[in-house]
């Protein structure tokens, strides 16, 4: 099919149902019949829908209703936080406590996820005192600008998704939806963006709000300015890959479109692939207990202990293919390497033979193995600490723990080294293994 022709027939599949939409509306109706009787007993204190279901830019899968409670600027922020839990209970069916800037009310009201998040009624942007202040503002700046585009934010919200890019929290590190809305309001469409997509590069500013797109040196990665707050950047949360990812998804959609970039798959790895590739590679696992904080802290931590495991085995000569983590039931850091065994020696280089003073200083520390040279230099051999790598990788989490995540330090050190064929045991982790060896 023709790009143009995809794209109608994907609206058709991304477009939420009647019954969803029926289903949603019930649930408002029911949370604003609770909330105006609820607030009643409260001075001062409003509400308001916003994100993508007031903005209508919501998909199925995605479904919540965001209800923000607006409380007064001199309220005080120990109030705002203890009332603000206090209403967000009496309005949803079952609830939890999640945190943003401040804990917020994340629950359920007839099947459909709710979030009640207590901010400050502010005049102006400039004034906010969190980040979810800036919320109400803006939905202000995008209501009007999105209309008669959702369709095709929904679209966008979709392609990433499947794409597994879409969401800015740290678990991801991909696009949010404020972020989807922007860029659709910028480029006008979907396909649009897309097209222009394929080309962006890490060094660019979009000025939504001047429509305008220029070159900054320096910039590592896109900078997306806010048109509530120009000195911020909504692409903040993106990651340098993700980027690169998504200029290539949009590549390989003008090359070859397809619905397939709309649905879903399964994802389901073939397990003798994923036995061939472990019996001809050096894979390793570190498995640990999952610590009960806030899953942005998680991520970040097992991002911190990929990274120092990284530096230790590199540090014994490891070459390092690549890294990655994952967080299911346990958690889970992996590891590719080039070789599993080195040498039991090292090369040890020293000064050129014209450095009287440190050619002999060499020559005295150095008495296990005899002196030769190679280019002019003193040069011998040192025995290494190690050989294998599960023996850097368990002297590394039982010893080097304090580094790897204040969290999740207690967690690691107690944690188990699986290697090859025996990290198959662990069922939640084998899509992401297969992602990780890349056979799917």
């Amino acid at each position: 099919m023709s790009l143009e022709r995809v794209i109608k027939e994907a609206i058709k599949e991304v477009v939420p149902d009647k019954e969803l939409v029926e289903k949603a509306r019930k649930a408002e109706k029911i949370i604003r019949d609770r909330l105006e009787k609820v607030l009643r007993e409260y001075e001062n204190i409003e509400y308001r829908f916003l994100g993508s279901y007031a903005r209508n830019t919501w998909i199925a899968e995605s479904l919540e209703i965001d209800i923000f409670l607006m409380f007064p600027e001199n309220t005080s922020f120990n109030e705002l936080e203890k009332t603000g839990i206090e209403i967000g209970k009496r309005i949803v069916d079952a609830y939890e406590l999640k945190f943003a800037s401040h804990p917020y009310v994340h629950g359920v009201v007839e099947g459909v996820e709710v979030d009640v998040v207590p901010c400050y009624k502010l005049k102006t942007a400039e004034r906010i005192k969190s980040a979810v202040d800036r919320t109400p503002f803006h939905h202000d700046w995008l209501k009007e600008r999105i209309k008669g585009k959702e369709d095709q934010v929904r679209l966008l919200k979709k392609f990433l998704k499947v794409a597994n890019l879409y969401g800015a929290e740290y678990r991801i590190r991909g696009f949010s939806g404020y972020l989807c809305e922007l860029l659709i309001i910028f480029y006008g469409s979907f396909e649009n963006l897309v097209k222009n997509g394929a080309f962006w590069r890490r060094n660019m500013v979009i000025d939504v709000e001047k429509r305008e797109i220029r070159v900054e040196k320096g910039l590592r990665n896109i900078f997306v300015i806010d048109p509530v707050d120009r000195k911020r950047n909504v692409a903040a949360n993106l990651s340098l890959d993700n980027l690169a990812r998504f200029i290539h998804v949009c590549r390989m959609f003008i090359q070859n479109p397809s619905l397939e970039f709309f649905r879903e798959r399964e994802g389901n790895v073939d397990e003798k692939k994923l036995i061939d590739e472990l019996k001809n590679r050096f894979v390793h696992a570190v498995v640990f207990e999952k610590p009960k904080i806030v899953e942005d802290n998680l991520y970040s931590q097992l991002e911190k202990a990929e990274k120092r495991l990284k530096k230790l085995l590199e540090e014994n000569d490891f070459e390092v293919l690549r890294t990655s983590h994952f967080a299911g039931e346990k958690c889970y850091i992996l590891i590719e390497t080039s070789a599993d065994t080195l040498s039991g020696v090292k090369k040890h280089i020293g000064p050129p033979v014209e450095s009287y003073k440190n050619g002999m200083r060499f020559i005295e520390k150095n008495k296990i193995y005899a002196i030769f040279f190679e280019d002019g230099r003193y040069t011998t051999y040192r025995r290494r600490n190690f050989r294998d790598v599960r023996d850097v990788i368990e002297y590394s989490i039982r010893n080097h723990y304090p580094s790897m995540g204040k969290d999740i330090s207690e967690f690691i050190k107690n944690g188990e080294v699986l290697s090859g064929l025996h990290i198959l045991g662990i069922r939640e982790i084998r899509n992401h293994l297969g992602k990780f060896l890349g056979v799917i």
